[in-house]
């Protein structure tokens, strides 16, 4: 595991009473670096060989399974956006061992591009993806998500990469379907109530967080990024869907390159690894529940990345090959 370099200046005067508990309690040193670096600019690029290995309590993924009683999709004109309700009381969120308080579901969104090679905030290994969503919580200690983006530490955004694949996203539908219904900029369509974590995954573990703060109206929002790095997948079709919604001046969204900083005046961690060595950013995998029906490399729990994964990947790739001859004989007879 990589050596995590404690931070310099002013960091170090806030970290001079924890320092020596570091090695006991490493979540601490998310705190401690959340003065400093939550200002800094987001997005950044992700490159696995500059993060830095951290073990760090699970995130605990509370009432997700909890079907809302209204969801409404809507366009703003500059992006998509999902939101919903539920009883009260019972409401998604989100408590990380290392922060304070739980954090609450407000919104999700998506960022896609003028084509099918760009469009994510973040850039990984340097390179864009072709949609990016963001599931933004914040700190149920605030009223509401435009209070608690004044303040640092009150707002967490989960952040899901989508990589192209040449079946569909089923899980995206309720979504796609309904992006016909608004076109036009500021329109709103109420969706059949159905649990938002179908949409995305829940993780507790392999992947990437730092601080950063975005800029809307002039105004700096600082929030903790957790990052994915097992990607969604979503075909041609779907991603084309996006590209026919209409802005205020009812044209065709269209999206300037994001500024994304290089990352190297902050920390990047990667939280709790499956393996110890890894050459991809992103997992080469995709989530279990797209892998029927897929080719061997995508339902294999083998991360060819990690030493001794090609080898695994090679007998697995006979022992199929095998086994079909088999199948095949066996139907002939």
């Amino acid at each position: 595991m990589n050596q995590i370099p404690l931070p310099t200046d002013t960091a170090d005067e806030a970290l001079e009473e924890t320092n020596s508990s570091f090695s006991e309690d490493p979540s601490k040193i998310v705190v401690a670096l959340a003065e400093d670096e939550a200002t800094l600019p987001a997005p950044i690029d992700i490159n696995i060989n500059r993060s830095q290995q951290i073990e760090l309590p699970p995130v605990s993924w509370q009432n997700y399974d909890q079907l809302p009683t209204k969801i409404k999709l809507t366009n703003t004109g500059e992006t998509v956006i999902l939101s919903a309700k539920w009883e009260d009381g019972v409401y998604p969120g989100l408590k990380c061992g290392y922060l304070d308080g739980r954090y609450v579901f407000s919104q999700l969104h998506f960022h896609w591009g003028n084509s099918a090679v760009e469009g994510s905030e973040h850039t990984i290994d340097g390179t864009p993806l072709p949609l990016e969503m963001h599931v933004v919580h914040f700190n149920d200690q605030y009223d509401t998500l435009e209070d608690a983006l004044k303040h640092i530490g009150g707002v967490l955004c989960l952040v899901y990469f989508f990589s192209l694949k040449s079946t569909p996203n089923k899980f995206l539908e309720p979504v796609i379907t309904n992006l016909k219904e608004i076109i036009f900029p500021d329109s709103v369509i109420k969706l059949t109530p159905f649990p938002i974590v179908n949409l995305f995954h829940a993780f507790t573990d392999d992947y990437f967080l730092y601080w950063g703060s975005t800029k809307a109206q002039s105004k700096s929002h600082p929030m903790l990024w957790l990052l994915s790095r097992t990607q969604e997948c979503i075909d041609f079709h779907q991603l084309a869907q996006f590209r026919q919604l209409l802005d205020q001046r009812m044209r065709i969204i269209a999206r300037e390159p994001p500024q994304v900083a290089d990352g190297k005046d902050r920390h990047l961690f990667h939280v709790n690894p499956r393996t110890p060595c890894s050459n991809w950013t992103l997992s080469p995998l995709p989530h279990p529940r797209y892998r029927d029906n897929r080719w061997l490399v995508d339902r294999m729990d083998i991360d060819i990345g990690a030493p001794g994964g090609c080898q695994q990947f090679i007998e697995a790739l006979r022992r199929e090959m095998s086994n079909r001859r088999e199948s095949s004989s066996s139907s002939e007879n």
